[in-house]
C-alpha cells in the first residue's frame, strides 16, 4: 500500500493505465482516473485534518483506512472506467485521511525535538513508494492483471489496521468543548478545487482554452477562493486557518514548490507508461522499468 502522501499510487497505477483502457475502454476519460484522485485528495486532506483534532484521532485514523481499503477492493471490480473513476475518487477521500492522519499521529506521541526523527520512515516509505511503484504495477498488471494493481493494498491495509488497533496509544485529549465543523469552508474549498481542476483538464481537449466554459470555471474557481478566504477570517474553527500563511514565508515558499514538482511528477506518471506501452511497444512490467530512472532522480532529490 503505497504511502498515500506520495505520487506512488499514481505511479502504481500509472503503468496498469494502458492494460485499463484496453480492457475498459474510455481513453479519453482516462486522465480522469488520477485526476478524479488528486482532486479528491486535496479536498479531502484539510477536512480529515479537522476531523482529527475535533474527534479520538484513532477512530478517525483507521476509518479512513478502512475506507480506501473498501473503494481499493471496489476499484479492482470496476466495471466501467467512469465507475473506475467514481471508485478512484472515494479511494483517495481515505488516503488523504491516512496522509493527514499520520503526521498528526506523530505530533500528538512526540514532543516537537522527537518529531522530525520519527517522520523519517514516513519519508522513507513514500520514498520506497515511488520507486517501486511503477515496478509492483508494471509486474502486477502483466503476471495478474490489472485489477490486483488495486487488490494488492489490501492484505497489506489489514496487517496496518490490526497493528494500529492493537497497539496504537493515543493520549486522551484534554476537555473539549462542543465539535464545531466548519461546513462552509470545506463547501467552499471543494467548490473552488473542483472547479479550477475541471477547468485546467477541460482546456484545450473538450473546450478552447479562450472558450466561455473555461472561462466561466476559472472565475468561478477564483471567486469561491476568495470566499474561502473571507469565510475562514471569521470561522470559530476554520479549516484552514489563515496564521499559517502570515508571519513566515517557509510555507507558502514550500506549497509552491510542492504544486509544482506534483504537476511534472503526477504527469510524467501518467503519460509516459502510455506512450512507452502503445507507442513504443513496452510491456507493462517493462514500462515499470523505463520510469525507474526517473523515480530514482526522484528519490535522491
Amino acid at each position: 500500500m503505497p504511502s498515500p502522501a506520495s505520487p506512488a499510487g499514481t505511479a502504481e497505477v500509472g503503468t496498469a493505465m494502458p492494460t485499463v483502457v484496453a480492457d475498459l475502454g474510455g481513453l479519453d476519460h482516462m486522465a480522469w482516473v488520477v485526476t478524479g484522485y488528486t482532486l479528491a485528495t486535496a479536498c479531502s486532506t484539510p477536512v480529515w485534518g479537522k476531523l482529527g483534532d475535533l474527534f479520538p484521532r484513532k477512530t478517525v485514523f483507521l476509518t479512513s483506512i478502512g475506507l480506501f481499503l473498501a473503494a481499493s477492493v471496489l476499484c479492482g471490480a470496476a466495471p466501467s472506467m467512469n465507475w473506475l473513476i467514481a471508485f478512484r475518487v472515494l479511494q483517495r477521500l481515505g488516503a488523504g485521511g491516512m496522509a493527514a492522519g499520520a503526521f498528526a499521529l506523530i505530533s500528538v506521541l512526540l514532543p516537537p525535538r522527537e518529531r522530525g526523527r520519527y517522520q523519517g520512515p514516513v519519508a522513507a516509505v513514500m520514498a520506497v513508494g515511488q520507486l517501486g511503484g511503477p515496478l509492483v504495477g508494471g509486474f502486477v498488471t502483466a503476471h495478474l492483471g490489472w485489477r490486483w494493481a488495486f487488490y494488492v493494498n489490501v492484505p497489506v491495509g489489514l496487517v496496518c489496521v490490526a497493528w494500529c488497533w492493537v497497539t496504537l496509544r493515543v493520549p486522551a485529549p484534554g476537555p473539549r468543548g462542543r465539535a464545531v465543523v466548519d461546513w462552509r469552508g470545506i463547501a467552499l474549498l471543494t467548490g473552488a478545487v473542483s472547479a479550477f481542476v475541471m477547468a485546467a483538464t477541460w482546456a484545450g481537449s473538450v473546450y478552447a482554452w479562450g472558450s466561455w466554459q473555461i472561462v466561466s470555471l476559472a472565475v468561478l474557481a477564483l471567486a469561491l477562493l476568495a470566499a474561502f478566504v473571507a469565510s475562514e477570517r471569521r470561522a470559530p474553527e476554520p479549516l484552514m486557518p489563515l496564521r499559517i500563511y502570515q508571519g513566515h514565508r517557509n510555507f507558502p515558499v514550500a506549497a509552491v514548490l510542492l504544486t509544482v514538482s506534483g504537476v511534472s511528477l503526477f504527469g510524467a506518471t501518467l503519460y509516459l507508461p502510455l506512450y512507452q506501452q502503445v507507442v513504443q511497444s513496452a510491456s507493462a512490467a517493462d514500462s515499470g522499468l523505463l520510469l525507474l530512472p526517473m523515480m530514482i532522480a526522484t528519490l535522491v532529490t
